[in-house]
């Protein structure tokens, strides 16, 4: 009986050890991954924060120079519209 306990015994240490070795295999290709997968993320996360800025200001560009073409060929109108804007930004001001 001890010849069989002692077998038994050295099977379990050796799948233990093989367990072991198996589980440090799974964590360094689990960090692996995750290292790529984030490096990945984070390419893309840039490209996508680049194009926002440039889509940002291109809309920013347009705009401004529409505004300056509709003051430019409205003068009068977009004075008196400046002009409106501001009292009614001051009326609700003072309301405070």
């Amino acid at each position: 009986m001890t010849g069989n306990y002692t077998e038994e015994m050295d099977a379990v240490r050796s799948d233990l050890q093989t367990l072991k070795n198996d589980l440090a295999k799974l964590t360094k290709s689990v960090k692996a991954d995750a290292q790529a997968s984030a490096s990945e993320l984070s390419a893309n996360a840039k490209t996508k924060f680049k194009s926002a800025r440039e889509n940002a200001v291109d809309a920013g560009t347009k705009g401004r120079k529409k505004a300056q073409t509709t003051i430019r060929k409205n003068p009068i109108a977009s004075i008196a519209a400046t002009a409106g804007l501001g009292l009614i930004i001051g009326a609700l001001s003072t309301r405070r």
